[in-house]
């Protein structure tokens, strides 16, 4: 027998996707490892990843993946209250919120602007561009979602509690945030060496693709991203500034 599933995991047709699902499918039998699995197969189908595994293990291997990773449901599976990792697609285009990816059908989540003005900003009355620019949200950056409302014409998300939760913890603690998108756990690990800033942030696992630098005392996130920057120079940068965020919420 054969499973097939579809991981949340996703990889952009900008970005070498070949090459990074290879680097993915290493890190996959590393977590099936002892595990009777001989058939291991990875695609990419419109951006998402499928994993297609067979042999005497294949059931424990594939919960152990959706423990790890999280598998990707259907729209017609979600339930109110359910949460699960979307992906940030067209960042900016549109002035009443931010869509996400949530599932392989062709339908996007949207997280509406009254939804963010609740969660990110007190309620004042600010743009949706605005308050993601200054929380450093970028295009195809995971985070966690709680599903609100699904309608025929719709479907609606919030930041769920766990990640709300985090973002609130940073800015409590005064930690900048170098949000990094495109680069492997492997890719950042080695800039980190070779600028010699490992010590100096701590690293926080958004998807394989999508990772939270969160700086510790004394480290500016933007101070990092000409040092770190050129080591990964297919991906994308952008800081959550806790001095800015603190300012928009005194406003």
């Amino acid at each position: 027998m054969t499973r097939s599933f579809i991981i949340q995991e996703r990889i952009p047709k900008e970005l070498p996707q070949r090459k990074l699902l290879e680097e993915l499918g290493w890190e996959i039998l590393e977590r099936i490892e002892g595990l009777e699995v001989p058939d291991l197969d990875l695609d990419i189908e419109d951006g998402w990843v499928r994993v297609t595994l067979s042999g005497p293990d294949e059931g424990v291997a594939e919960n152990l993946l959706d423990r790890f990773y999280g598998k990707i449901s259907d729209l017609d599976e979600l339930r109110i209250g359910d949460t699960f990792k979307g992906f940030i697609t067209d960042l900016g285009k549109v002035g009443y919120g931010i869509y996400f990816k949530i599932s392989a059908s062709r339908k996007d989540a949207l997280y509406p602007l009254f939804k963010m003005r609740y969660q990110l900003a007190r309620g004042k009355k600010i743009s949706a561009r605005r308050i993601a620019k200054i929380y450093g949200f970028i295009d195809d950056m995971a985070l966690e979602l709680e599903l609100v409302k699904k309608e025929e014409d719709g479907v609606y998300v919030a930041l769920s509690p766990r990640q709300l939760s985090i973002l609130e913890g940073w800015i409590r603690r005064s930690s900048d945030v170098l949000f990094i998108v495109g680069a492997t756990p492997r890719q950042i690990r080695r800039a980190l060496l070779r600028t010699g800033h490992r010590r100096d942030v701590r690293v926080v696992r958004m998807s394989f693709l999508s990772h939270a630098l969160v700086c510790k005392k004394g480290t500016q996130a933007k101070g990092l991203i000409p040092r770190i920057g050129p080591y990964l120079p297919k991906a994308i940068l952008s800081v959550l500034s806790v001095e800015r965020i603190k300012g928009l919420l005194s406003d």
